[in-house]
């Protein structure tokens, strides 16, 4: 079973864009580890939200399931699963469920 995703979600590092969609399918059979929350990059600043959007976000954490794992690009980068880390910290929790792409899949978009 898959989790969950909004449509048209999108995954964004540097200038290259992917589906969430394909990055769950591309990576579905991938050996899925525990890594520790200390060892992932969790200090990237993100643009201002207003307390709408902080909310919308707040509600996300809260329904977020650290069952599935998160996905990390072939350096280790987050390319999904925000909101099951927020999660994970909040509560402490010291590891979370990963998976990991040993080479990245193309883009869906490169923004320029």
């Amino acid at each position: 079973m898959l989790p969950t995703i909004q449509e048209g979600q999108r995954s964004r590092l540097g200038n290259n864009s992917w589906s969430v969609a394909r990055l769950i399918t591309l990576s579905k059979d991938f050996e899925v580890m525990e890594i520790p929350l200390q060892h992932l990059n969790v200090y990237n600043t993100y643009e201002k939200l207003t307390l709408r959007e902080m909310v919308v976000h707040m509600k996300a954490v809260r329904d977020a399931d650290l069952q599935y794992p998160i996905i990390l690009d072939e350096d280790g980068e987050i390319m999904d699963g925000r909101h099951r880390i927020m999660k994970a910290l909040f509560f402490g929790i010291k590891t979370i469920r990963a998976v990991r792409f040993e080479t990245n899949p193309s883009p869906c978009d490169i923004n320029t």
